[in-house]
């Protein structure tokens, strides 16, 4: 049944990477616009806070169920290492390991009421998000932050500079590139080739067989959640960085978007099924609607009808998906 289902991923990220051709081939035939040095470069440039958030969203499902926190884990964990290092002159690692600290305390949160009381964690991760910017705009009253000088420096440094020969346009690829690909790189490591990543997957998959082969499954649901928060700080600095200061209301809404891209690449929502690439892929494609619809001409009120599609149709093919996979399992037990 696994190896079906992985086949069923690896379809569904073929079939997504198809419409990703023909997507730009469009754009590009009815604007001319999709190819040029600029608008790779912006593309590339808007996967990279979505692209980092999508490990959180694939955690998640794989193994426990949906988390919408992230978004609000990262303003808050970003608000408070931020203010920190303008107020004592902080250097960059510093910042980034307060951050990352704020960030898994909250996910602290999310798995103990989420392993602790086997709560929903829908539910549990919308009231973290509830708390969380109630503190930064309530306690903090946060506002437009400017960054610490180190942390500043670093926000400037590009790794790559194109220019637009016709519109002397330039496009750059910032540093914080390199954090999403190593942190994408981990993921990976540590998904495929440990006994942790391994016990994600079995969580998700089967609770029950996980149990008997040994796993911890509370350890396990709450170390993502940890994980999580500390993948979310990561992404919030990250965003900062881009944007060269810190505005807290730039942070929330991102989580449908993610959620969508995630199902978008074949992740299962009912846990056990998901890859990397497929939350790239899944990525990819709606960064592409959310940067294109201007140079197709459509309203961009359709990127928000595209997504919520999305998420509908991948709901209700994840559980047509689990369905005929039970069904096969109990054909076979019936036949042996």
């Amino acid at each position: 049944m696994k190896s079906k289902m992985k086949s069923m991923v690896k379809q569904t990220e073929f079939y997504v990477f198809c419409i990703i051709v023909v997507f730009a081939l469009i754009i590009q035939a009815r604007s001319g616009q999709f190819f040029t040095s600029n608008n790779l470069m912006d593309l590339v440039r808007s996967m990279i806070i979505p692209g980092i958030y999508a490990i959180c969203a694939l955690l998640s499902f794989v193994s426990t169920g949906a988390d919408v926190s992230f978004p609000l884990i990262a303003a808050l964990s970003a608000y408070v290492a931020v203010y920190l290092g303008n107020a004592y002159n902080l250097d960059t690692i510093t910042i980034f390991i307060i951050s990352i600290a704020v960030g898994c305390l909250i996910g602290c949160i999310n798995g103990f009421f989420i392993v602790k009381y086997k709560f929903n964690s829908l539910i549990v991760t919308l009231g973290t998000s509830s708390v969380c910017s109630g503190i930064l705009f309530g306690t903090f009253e946060a506002g437009r932050i400017e960054l610490p000088k180190t942390l500043y420096n670093l926000s400037k440094l590009n790794l790559v500079t194109v220019t637009n020969a016709e519109s002397g346009l330039s496009s750059s690829l910032p540093f914080v590139f390199i954090i999403m690909l190593l942190l994408y790189m981990i993921a990976y490591l540590v998904l495929n080739y440990t006994m942790a990543g391994r016990s994600v997957y079995a969580v998700g998959g089967d609770e029950i067989s996980a149990e008997r082969a040994g796993i911890n499954v509370g350890k396990v649901r709450f170390l993502v959640f940890v994980v999580n928060g500390g993948i979310a700080a990561i992404a919030g600095l990250c965003y900062a960085m881009m944007a060269y200061f810190y505005l807290p209301n730039e942070y929330a809404g991102e989580e449908m978007l993610v959620i969508a891209a995630v199902i978008l690449g074949g992740t299962r929502m009912t846990g056990g099924i998901g890859t990397l690439r497929g939350c790239l892929l899944g990525t990819l494609l709606l960064t592409m609607v959310s940067n294109s619809l201007i140079l197709l001409g459509i309203s961009v009120y359709w990127e928000k009808v595209f997504i919520g599609a999305i998420i509908i149709v991948g709901t209700a093919i994840s559980a047509m998906q689990a369905i005929r996979a039970s069904k096969t399992s109990v054909k076979k037990k019936e036949v042996k």
